[in-house]
């Protein structure tokens, strides 16, 4: 069974357990480029992530603009 890795949210970073094991920590702003077109973002665009907020205790979202997104429609690029 494969587990999900444990991701915590503040309103200015996201920490999480990357691909290699190691503990990252990602502080807002950052960049993530569209994966899957939705509302007004175009696929393959990279966006600035200006805030994340994680809803209901598992849904991570993402701000845009002002505008909520979720994040499993990005791929993280790197952070500024």
């Amino acid at each position: 069974m494969k587990h999900r890795p444990k991701i915590i949210v503040n309103p200015y970073s996201l920490h999480f357990i990357n691909s290699q094991g190691e503990l990252r920590k990602i502080h807002c702003p950052f960049l993530a480029r569209c994966r899957i077109p939705i509302k007004d973002l175009v696929f393959n665009e990279t966006y600035l992530i200006a805030m994340v907020k994680k809803e209901l205790n598992t849904i991570i979202i993402y701000i845009i603009d002002g505008k909520p997104y979720l994040h499993h429609h990005f791929e993280i690029l790197e952070w500024i």
